[in-house]
């Protein structure tokens, strides 16, 4: 990257070879017309060319050069101390907070587990709770008992439905049956 003494050095030579240039056009246009009296065509490629690459040189000139910006935390300062400081606090407590949380979500599973099991046995006694918290100290006992909990409820449902509908069943057939004997009776 150039600096900016640099490119200005490099700006003032190309105006200056560009003067030179335009001044020599001159003079050589000059002594033609002084040589002749009918016009001359002049060739304009050279000058074109020379033109676009001053503009070329001019826009890259112009163009901004990439600016960085740099921030800096200094922890000499009283209040960025203190707010590092409190927000560190801040997270080890609720992490800490958190760590509880989920500690107690987790009894409250288990022992929801515990109550399902032992309504499935449909017994509680003082040997089966203590063989009960024994196998919850491992997961794969764990998951075969929430298994066998899972499927129990399931039959007490379908066994509930299946009694439901008995029920509306005989509800059913008792209501035809006054039915059939009003008609009866009727008669």
């Amino acid at each position: 990257m150039l600096s900016a003494a640099e490119v200005k050095n490099k700006t003032m030579n190309t105006d200056k070879a560009i003067f030179e240039m335009f001044e020599t056009i001159n003079r050589k246009l000059d002594k033609r017309l002084d040589k002749s009296t009918e016009p001359v065509q002049v060739d304009m490629t050279a000058v074109n060319a020379v033109v676009e690459r001053l503009e070329s040189a001019a826009d890259e000139i112009g163009k901004p050069t990439k600016v960085e910006h740099w921030h800096k935390i200094d922890i000499a300062s009283n209040w960025v101390f203190i707010s590092l400081v409190v927000m560190a606090f801040a997270i080890l407590g609720l992490s800490y907070i958190i760590g509880n949380q989920r500690q107690t979500i987790i009894q409250y599973k288990e022992n929801d587990l515990k109550y399902r099991y032992i309504k499935m046995q449909g017994q509680a006694d003082e040997k089966s709770l203590s063989g009960l918290e024994q196998q919850f100290k491992y997961n794969d006992s764990i998951k075969i008992i929430r298994k066998q909990v899972e499927k129990y409820e399931e039959l007490v449902k379908e066994q509930a439905e299946k009694l439901e509908r008995a029920k509306r069943n005989s509800a059913e057939i008792e209501q035809l049956r006054n039915q059939a004997e009003t008609v009866k009776g009727n008669r």
